[in-house]
């Protein structure tokens, strides 16, 4: 689904550069011993990585990521440096020759992701530091560990917020004091606005930063740590995503969202996007941080990751069902809603969908969610799954079913109806069409009533693979959609399509 990768520390025995004056370089071995130990330098349409020829701590999709999320200006060179490279003999005079290569070039910074080369004290001088001074660049450079973010990001975690500074990346230009940046490179349209936030909100849970913006949580669950799929989000250059709980730990409140958001400078404030990190289904706290706000708020089905053996130029991150282990799950039908807040003494109107997926690929998707099946059946994506109902009937609520990590629910019918031998052939293409491993965790809720006794209906869920079917003979009455007396406000863009949904 994911993957994360952090770059190794240099040896602490082996100086960069000393005070201002660049170091002698040495020219690197090129005997046929030595040659597994030699430094390349790989070039990456502008991505440089310094590594040996058997350092294989990055993958080709590690590298492909970050030469797409450190691509940047002419005069701004990413320079990475493989993890077992920088303890060999021939890293630094390697690294030497490269910047002297990139001063005659007309390079005027180098993003330098190497563990620890921002670290600067008044004993030890940052690499960065030495760097700067004796090549005359603008180096920036972590003070930790960058870790890489699918997207290509590279986050390094730091001191908890209301700190006098974030740390993390850190600018420094020859003979001045350094800046720091914050912990993620490149550097999102919301990262400084984090800096005010304070660590915790007034109920008591902690607020801690992940790469994709900030998760929220209680004091007593387990913290945010490298390598879990909260480091697997990928960063959004202009909308900061809020995750709210963990999983054991969802005890939070939206008094507890509703203040950190509105502590956010207001461009920032109406971009964000809730997530749920923990069990919890998020939408009804969503729906009172609307209502607390006064304001749309868009909340996710499920954690937005990038799912696997898709191409990361032609999708974005979408909604994720991660059971309690932290294992994907299935990815559901609907991406996204926003709810919207009450009007005076009036409830709450149905939240509106905002991005889905269809279950009939190659199918129209219109903007309601709704796809004919039949000339006499369609499905309807909800936040659960799918409902398939008569093309003639009532609209279907997308959001009254609670979400489940455990696999989709498509409902079939409307109490009291009578199903007849036309849905047979509609619901059967509509599981065949779905992934074999998300057949196999669906629950088949039969609401309406069979003509045959249900015996076509058992068939089909065998014959699929289903996980269970349940007949609802006398479930409670369904929730229908409230219909719009006036069309809905348009959204940002077309809604996004993604081909076969189903485990990750």
């Amino acid at each position: 689904m994911t993957r994360w990768s952090s770059f190794g520390r240099r040896r602490g025995d082996r100086p960069a550069a000393t005070g201002g004056a660049r170091p002698t370089t040495a020219a690197p071995h090129h005997g046929t011993a030595d040659a597994a130990d030699q430094v390349l330098v790989e070039d990456y349409d502008g991505l440089l990585l310094l590594r040996s020829p058997s350092d294989d701590s990055l993958s080709p999709a590690d590298i492909g990521d970050l030469a797409r999320g450190q691509r940047s200006d002419d005069t701004t060179v990413t320079l990475i440096a493989g993890t077992e490279s920088v303890a060999a003999d021939s890293f630094w005079p390697r690294l030497s020759q490269l910047l002297d290569t990139l001063g005659d070039s007309g390079t005027d910074t180098v993003r330098l992701a190497m563990a620890g080369a921002g670290r600067d004290s008044a004993d030890r001088p940052a690499t960065a530091r030495r760097i700067a001074d004796a090549w005359g660049l603008t180096v920036e450079a972590p003070d930790g560990p960058p870790l890489l973010v699918p997207g290509g990001t590279l986050f390094v975690p730091g001191p908890p917020l209301g700190s006098p500074t974030d740390g993390g990346w850190w600018r420094f230009a020859p003979r001045t004091q350094p800046t720091p940046l914050g912990p993620r490179s490149p550097a999102p349209s919301w990262q400084s606005a984090l800096r005010a936030l304070p660590a915790s909100t007034d109920s008591g849970c902690v607020v801690e930063q992940i790469p994709a913006g900030l998760l929220i949580r209680p004091a007593g669950a387990a913290p945010a740590k490298p390598g879990d799929l909260y480091h697997s989000v990928p960063v959004s250059p202009g909308r900061l995503a809020v995750v709210v709980g963990v999983p054991y730990g969802e005890d939070v409140l939206a008094d507890d969202v509703g203040d950190v958001i509105a502590a956010l400078p207001e461009e920032i404030r109406a971009a964000v996007r809730l997530a749920p990190g923990g069990r919890r289904d998020l939408l009804p706290l969503a729906q009172a941080v609307a209502d607390r706000l006064d304001a749309e708020v868009e909340v996710m089905t499920g954690l937005p990751l990038i799912a696997a053996g898709r191409p990361l130029g032609t999708y974005a991150a979408q909604s994720v069902l991660v059971g309690a282990d932290q294992t994907p799950r299935w990815l559901p039908f609907v991406d996204a809603v926003l709810c919207r807040p009450a009007r005076g003494a009036a409830p709450a109107p149905a939240p509106r969908l905002l991005r889905w997926t269809t279950p009939v690929p190659g199918a129209a998707q219109p903007a309601d969610g709704v796809v004919a099946l039949s000339e006499r059946w369609q499905v309807t994506v909800t936040r659960a799954g799918l409902w398939v109902g008569p093309l003639d009937g009532p609209p279907l609520s997308h959001t009254a079913r609670q979400v489940s990590p455990s696999g989709p629910l498509i409902e079939v019918g409307l109490p009291g109806e009578r199903l007849d031998s036309s849905l047979w052939p509609a619901l059967s293409g509509l599981l065949a069409g779905l992934p074999p491993a998300l057949r196999a965790s669906v629950t088949l809720h039969v609401h309406g009533t069979a003509h045959d006794g249900g015996r076509e209906l058992r068939a089909l869920a065998a014959r699929h693979g289903l996980r269970t079917i349940r007949f609802a003979s006398f479930s409670a009455p369904v929730p229908l959609a409230p219909r719009e007396k006036t069309p809905p406000p348009p959204t940002s863009g077309r809604p996004r399509t993604s081909s076969d949904p189903g485990h990750t």
